[in-house]
């Protein structure tokens, strides 16, 4: 771990013995406190992540954190470090040493006659501030990338992409954007390769989220080139497929596991995989659940695209054909037995399409190529009605359908389901959820509401790797409203830098890499791009 010590943006003492200080960013930290006294005294200090008028919330609600701690000042300048908790782990969860709590504020009261200097000792995983760089002409973007950009940064801190504070865990769910968006922002590899190894160790128990694993390793592969470690997980990936949950539908169903065939030692010894849909469950948007549900799979079609292209690149030819087979023969079973007047439903028996019954089919390319204008439509009336982790599906599902310009309204909205509205609720680091109206036990640091840090590049940009290690990767850029934008991305190979202004691309492909734009190949070196 780096630590850094990090001095207060604002101080102000409304009373003399009450110190507020407010460090600017939330980060995994300890309190540092050097004091001056002339004599012994007793003093209360205490952090925590939410403030209101100056003043630190000494109950903030959920998981968001508040802590304190009574202190015997000693005469003379000494130094303190405060000893910060964490409530309690699961057996799949990561401890930290030494122990740290994610906090911006801190408080000193009761001091009297006495110097003090405070600081926020922060501690991160190696970063590289410089990697990764977004401007634009529209400012509320800028934010917005420089948020999620610094979750990246500020929950690196375990070493494995973990799902927030509270249960320090690596959830898939959240790994599938996380990485994504770390890929985006910096190329340290090693922590994308820990927290696969310790998904295959403590597996978690939504169907989507094991279906999700094909296509964490797709994309770490893709970016890393790190074959050895690929072949070494793919026998691990086929149970992931659960292809025993499929009957002669070949749709798959919950229903259908063998008790106890998926290990899940992170949980209670009955817990079984189940259907997610999105999360929180208040984040549905109605659907209605079925035996046969429409999201997951799509979820199976995706793991099974994804293996096909795994064995692909590992030169398994046969299974590579077994695997884009029985995703072609799933896609028609889907669409013949849940899609239903040029709409698809929840599931066979329902008439209700939730939201997420448009995006998957659209994200994971089930829907038909006729279909799409129909379905992005109808998308376009819903607004964003799911969680922040189904937020990264519905903007993959825009920019796939040529939707830039209502993703991007989707990007800088400030309503209350946005990042905007994070930044306004005062964090700096993503939340769980939208807002703490709708996960009262939510922590303010799932680097899984952070979908931006790898939409921005990926599908606005456009900047995509389609071979392992980015030997070569795709240029298609999306900026709707944008007048001009620049970004600088990390690659295995060097920086990959692109500028976008009246209507021209000038792009520079970094030696070892060949880009693709619009069929035609990019060699290493400058070029300047017609986009009309």
């Amino acid at each position: 771990m780096i630590k850094q010590l990090i001095e207060p943006r604002l101080s102000h003492e409304d009373d003399p013995a009450l110190r507020f200080y407010d460090f600017g960013r939330h980060a995994f930290a300890r309190l540092v406190l050097e004091t001056e006294s002339a004599v012994e005294q007793e003093i209360q200090i205490a952090v925590g992540e939410v403030a209101h008028g100056g003043r630190l919330c000494q109950a903030p609600g959920g998981s968001r954190i508040y802590q304190e701690q009574t202190l015997v000042l000693k005469p003379g300048r000494q130094q303190y470090q405060m000893h910060m908790r964490h409530p309690g782990y699961g057996a799949g969860s990561l401890k930290v040493t030494p122990e740290l709590a994610p906090f911006r504020y801190a408080e000193l009261r009761g001091l009297q006659n006495a110097k003090a200097r405070v600081w926020q000792e922060a501690f991160f995983g190696p970063f590289d501030d410089g990697a990764a760089l977004f401007q634009s002409s529209d400012e509320a973007l800028n934010q917005v990338w420089e948020f999620c950009k610094y979750s990246m940064k500020a929950t690196n801190v375990f070493g494995i992409f973990v799902d927030g504070n509270r249960e320090r865990q690596a959830y898939e769910g959240d790994t599938i954007i996380n990485q994504l968006g770390y890929f985006c922002c910096d190329r340290h590899y090693d922590i994308a390769k820990n927290t696969i190894d310790r998904l295959f160790a403590y597996p978690t128990w939504p169907c989507e989220w094991a279906l999700s694993m094909p296509m964490i390793v797709r994309d770490y592969l893709l970016y890393t080139g790190d074959l050895d470690n690929v072949r070494r997980w793919y026998p691990e990936l086929k149970p992931k497929l659960l292809l025993e949950m499929a009957d002669e539908s070949l749709l798959i169903s919950a229903e259908n596991q063998i008790p106890g065939q998926n290990r899940l030692p992170g949980f209670a010894a009955d817990m079984q995989l189940r259907d997610l849909i999105d999360w929180p469950q208040g984040e549905r948007d109605g659907y209605e659940m079925g035996k046969y549900n429409l999201v997951p799979n799509c979820w199976h079609y995706g793991a099974l695209v994804s293996m096909a292209e795994l064995a692909g690149f590992l030169s398994y030819g046969q299974e590579r054909q077994a695997y884009a087979q029985r995703a072609a023969l799933l896609r028609q079973a889907i669409n013949q037995s849940m899609l239903k007047n040029n709409f698809y439903v929840d599931n066979p028996q329902s008439a209700h399409c939730a939201i997420h019954s448009l995006i998957f089919p659209l994200a994971f390319a089930v829907a038909p190529e006729s279909l799409r204008p129909k379905l992005g439509a109808e998308l376009q009336k819903r607004g964003m009605a799911c969680s922040v982790f189904a937020a990264q599906f519905l903007l993959e599902a825009c920019y796939g359908n040529r939707m830039a310009h209502y993703a991007h309204s989707l990007l800088t909205s400030d309503s209350l389901r946005s990042w905007r509205n994070m930044l306004r609720n005062g964090a700096t680091i993503s939340m769980e959820a939208w807002d703490d109206r709708f996960k009262p036990n939510q922590d303010w640091n799932h680097a899984w509401g952070a979908a931006p840090a790898n939409i921005i590049p990926r599908h606005l940009a456009g900047i995509r790797p389609i071979t392992p290690g980015y030997d070569k990767f795709i240029l298609d850029p999306q900026p709707g409203p944008l007048r001009e934008f620049q970004l600088r991305l990390p690659s295995r190979h060097g920086q990959v830098e692109l500028q976008v202004r009246d209507k021209k691309a000038y792009l520079q492909v970094p030696s070892g890499s060949t880009a693709v734009y619009r069929g035609r190949e990019l060699e290493p070196g400058s070029h300047e791009l017609d986009l009309r």
